[in-house]
């Protein structure tokens, strides 16, 4: 559904432009009027003025400007609804819907999901979910926490299911949009407990399903639909954002029952990737409410390599995240199986809980005592650490495995020089020109996004013939010689890449303007002012190394 543009309105008249972009950069508030740092480009001196009499802001560096839901909506990389939504969120307002276009498509397939999901309900309190509400049981769920957390049950009777759909107007085609049936007229459900997701409005778009039987994979969710995004939605209780805004941060654990069961302790301000790996807008979707988040996965190596993702995907969003680990007893495999046998410890685990590289070296140190192996653990880690927190984890590291601090780092910066030269001989080019390691990492990053250039991309093409044929034949051919694909670098490399690579380029095309001023006839002036554009440019791009 659409949001009314009278609400709209009344939202932007009582909320506060200062409240998001002091919460979100540094800047000073005096009175109604403020200066802060501008976000969206590097810049030491704060050019960015903002108002709460007319909610508006402007950089005069890169000219970023617009209303509080702009604001919001860039800082966030949010569209314009969910921004809306955001702002709403923050000050408790309720906002008013209308019905268009799309939105009506949209709550048309919101109304034939509520429906089957009563279905579903329905179904937890037939004869045939006995052995659904052993199994809960058994798990420490009684009836009153079935309810309250709406689990519901859908036996291996598809007929009567296909009937109770086409007395209610839904076909196999709703279906199939809904996530309940494959393409080839399969149903995706059968004889599996159910776990309502949500989305943050807590209405139900899709369901995670834990297998009673060996019949298919032990837990399997919704397939994509119209209401439903894997790489966006989480598993989470109807309280999840009041429970944020009331703790102040939030978990984020592996399994639907490790979310139950940190319920059932009192905490609701939990969520669950859902079945699938976690990805950067599940977590740029937990930092719009809480910049910290306690993560515990499974006591396992799938648990581990999750947490070590974690700290790669957190340097891919443009938030700060504080992100620290709890630490779980070895004999438990994970939340809820700590919750069932000894839930009273978990105090004690909440206050035990350890900084996301300080977590990752001791689980290193835990399977090994070679200081080599762990250094060499370290140096993988150090790829997704900024400047700070790689001195701070260096020092970390020397006091854990009794080893000088100058030492490591010696030893991390020969591994990088070593690393460095070594992609270099063996880049496509021999050229030892330096601007060509950093136009590998930004082709790395344009093959990983499938050609969609952002604005700092766009500006290094306008600028090299030579760089756009490149970037071109590579979206005609392909990576074939998988030279970009296995490059491996940081946000911050990447962020260097860019600025090096267009200081690089707008160099050698201010000489090439110059040139064709100074040897034409009939002298072009707007040569010379593209010029003061770029020089204007560059001095944004130094500002930032």
């Amino acid at each position: 559904m659409g949001i009314a543009r009278h609400s709209i309105e009344d939202l932007k008249k009582r909320t506060k432009i200062s409240d998001f972009i002091l919460s979100t950069t540094t800047g000073n508030l005096r009175g109604s009027k403020g200066m802060a740092l501008c976000p969206f480009h590097g810049e030491k001196t704060a050019s960015m003025s903002f108002t709460d009499i007319e909610n508006l802001f402007h950089c005069f560096g890169c000219k970023e400007g617009g209303d509080v839901f702009k604001y919001v909506q860039e800082i966030n990389n949010l569209e314009f609804q969910d921004a809306v939504e955001f702002v709403a969120d923050n000050y408790g307002f309720k906002l008013s819907y209308t019905d268009t276009g799309q939105n009506e498509d949209f709550k048309k397939y919101q109304n034939k999901m509520n429906i089957i999901s009563d279905y579903f309900s329905e179904l937890m309190n037939s004869k045939a979910s006995k052995k659904a509400l052993d199994y809960l049981n058994s798990r420490g769920f009684e009836s009153g926490d079935i309810k309250k957390y709406s689990i519901s049950f859908i036996d291996s009777d598809t007929e009567s299911f296909q009937k109770f759909c086409k007395k209610n107007e839904i076909d196999n085609k709703d279906l199939k949009r809904l996530g309940f049936m494959s393409s080839n007229d399969n149903f995706l459900f059968k004889n599996r407990i159910l776990f309502p997701i949500l989305n943050i409005r807590t209405e139900i778009v899709a369901f995670g399903g834990r297998a009673l039987d060996d019949f298919g994979p032990k837990y399997l969710n919704s397939s994509e639909s119209l209401l439903y995004k894997k790489n966006k939605n989480l598993y989470f209780t109807q309280d999840f954002i009041s429970s944020i805004k009331k703790k102040g941060y939030v978990f984020l654990v592996e399994g639907y029952f490790d979310v139950l069961a940190l319920n059932k302790l009192g905490y609701s301000n939990v969520a669950s990737p859902s079945g699938t790996a976690l990805t950067t807008q599940q977590l740029e979707v937990l930092s719009r409410y809480t910049k910290k988040i306690l993560l515990c996965f499974d006591n396992d190596e799938a648990g581990l390599a999750a947490t070590e993702r974690v700290l790669e995907l957190r340097n891919q969003i443009g938030s700060k995240l504080e992100i620290n680990c709890l630490n779980l007893p070895q004999n438990y495999k994970d939340l809820s199986e700590l919750f069932e046998n000894n839930p009273e410890s978990f105090k004690d685990i909440l206050k035990d809980n350890y900084e996301l590289v300080e977590y990752l070296i001791d689980k290193s140190l835990s399977k090994t005592s070679d200081k080599q192996r762990t250094f060499e653990y370290f140096q993988k880690l150090s790829k997704h650490l900024s400047p700070l927190e790689l001195d701070i984890s260096l020092e970390l590291l020397s006091k854990k495995i009794n080893t000088s601090k100058d030492i490591l780092k010696r030893e991390l910066n020969f591994h990088s020089k070593n690393t460095i030269d070594n992609y270099s001989s063996s880049a496509k080019s021999k050229s030892t020109d330096a601007h060509l390691v950093f136009q590998d990492i930004v082709i790395a990053d344009i093959l990983k996004s499938n050609f969609s250039f952002d604005e700092q991309v766009l500006e290094i093409l306008d600028l090299s013939d030579e760089f756009t044929k490149t970037v071109n034949q590579l979206k005609k051919d392909g990576d074939k010689d998988n030279q970009y694909t296995n490059i491996s670098y940081t946000s911050e490399q990447y962020t260097e890449s860019i600025s090096r690579l267009y200081l690089h380029f707008a160099n050698l095309k201010i000489d090439q303007l110059i040139e064709e001023f100074e040897s034409s006839k009939n002298k072009d002036f707007s040569l010379l002012q593209s010029v003061e554009d770029i020089k204007k440019n560059i001095e944004i791009y130094q500002s930032t190394l």
